[in-house]
């Protein structure tokens, strides 16, 4: 099968058909190769997100990089996200604004909230006070650009946090941000998974069951496909489900020892 060559008008067509409208604040992680190789495809694909949601619209991306846990220092401006070209490409871009903690779960924004959202300071990664919960607060749509559900849609990491679920403990992590040419010192925590056991995080009977409640709009994007939904729609349908069994996004044969 050959290459697809999406334009930036079928992007900007296809996120209309998915209810993207402008005025919406958009959360995009990404798996690009499903747009193919055409010349330009990833400049047209930012546009074509920030053209869709207009001036008073906010485009928000992930740039998560785990180097600080490593005992790196973080630096806004130039620490490159480590989740995916398009991430990085949108970091970079004039005018894109980046948060700096918790310093590996980072986010980059540009629009009318842009500023509001990356000043937000969270000492975890998915506490209620931190840009997950911002984006819950305020229902930003998911677009699933090309990606999975277990790949782009963190809110299950804000639900584990929330729970407490037993797979994952706090942990604490002091490290250095430059800000400004200085170096600044902080400490921000992870509910991090336990290195004393192995489980797979694995959400498809969730997922299915939620698209299902026609609160998802899916369209075919090039090799790949486009999902949009509200945030407030996710989690609201998991909720029940953590409320009833804190191991409901597990594999059944990695409960053992937990229940």
């Amino acid at each position: 099968m050959p290459f697809p060559k999406v334009t930036k008008r079928d992007v900007i067509e296809k996120l209309e058909k998915v209810d993207i409208r402008e005025g919406d604040v958009i959360y995009v992680p990404s798996f690009t190769p499903v747009l193919g190789n055409a010349e330009n495809i990833i400049d047209d694909t930012i546009d074509a997100l920030i053209e869709t949601v207009g001036a008073d619209g906010t485009v928000v991306m992930p740039t998560f990089n785990w180097d600080y846990c490593k005992g790196e220092v973080f630096d806004p401006e130039t620490t490159p996200s480590q989740v995916g070209v398009l991430t990085e490409m949108f970091r970079k871009r004039t005018g894109v604004l980046r948060s700096i903690a918790p310093p590996w779960c980072t986010f980059a924004a540009t629009g009318k909230l842009a500023k509001e959202i990356v000043g937000i300071k969270c000492a975890s990664s998915f506490g209620r006070d931190s840009i997950l919960g911002f984006l819950y607060d305020i229902n930003a749509k998911y677009v699933l650009l090309g990606c999975s559900y277990k790949e782009g849609a963190v809110h299950i990491h804000w639900l584990e946090e929330k729970y407490e679920v037993p797979y994952r403990y706090w942990k604490q992590f002091k490290g250095q941000i430059k800000i400004k040419e200085k170096l600044v010192e902080n400490v921000s925590y992870m509910y991090a998974r336990r290195q004393d056991t192995v489980v797979t995080v694995d959400s498809i009977h969730l997922t299915t069951a939620f698209e299902k409640t026609g609160k998802v709009k899916i369209e075919k994007l090039g090799l790949g496909e486009l999902r949009s939904f509200g945030t407030k729609d996710y989690v609201e349908f998991m909720v029940p489900y953590f409320e009833k069994d804190r191991l409901v996004a597990l594999r059944q044969e990695d409960r053992t020892g937990f229940e």
